[in-house]
C-alpha cells in the first residue's frame, strides 16, 4: 500500500475521529473568543460564504478593514490550534 492509501487509511480510525473532534472544538472556542468584530467578519467569509464586498456592506466598513479582520482573526485561530497541537493548551 503506497504512502497516500496508508494516509486515507488512517482517516476513519478511532483516534483520527477523535483528533477531529478535538480540533473541531479548539477551533470553535477560538472562534468564540475572538474579538466580537473578527468573529462577525471571519464567519460572514467562512460560514456564510459572502465575499469581501459583501462583508464590508454588512459591517458598514472598508474592504481592507474586512480583508485585516479575516487575516487577524484566522491568524488567532491558527496560534490557537498549534499551541493544542504542541500540547500548550492554556485555554481550558
Amino acid at each position: 500500500m503506497g504512502e497516500q492509501a496508508e494516509l486515507l487509511a488512517d482517516v476513519g480510525t478511532p483516534e483520527a475521529v477523535a483528533m477531529g473532534e478535538e480540533l473541531a472544538e479548539v477551533v470553535e472556542d477560538a472562534l468564540a473568543a475572538l474579538p466580537e468584530e473578527l468573529q462577525a467578519a471571519l464567519t460572514l467569509r467562512e460560514f456564510e460564504g459572502l465575499s469581501y464586498d459583501d462583508i464590508a456592506a454588512v459591517l458598514d466598513c472598508p474592504v481592507g478593514t474586512v480583508r485585516s479582520r479575516i487575516f487577524r482573526a484566522r491568524e488567532a485561530i491558527d496560534e490557537r490550534v498549534k499551541r493544542q497541537m504542541s500540547g500548550e493548551s492554556g485555554f481550558r
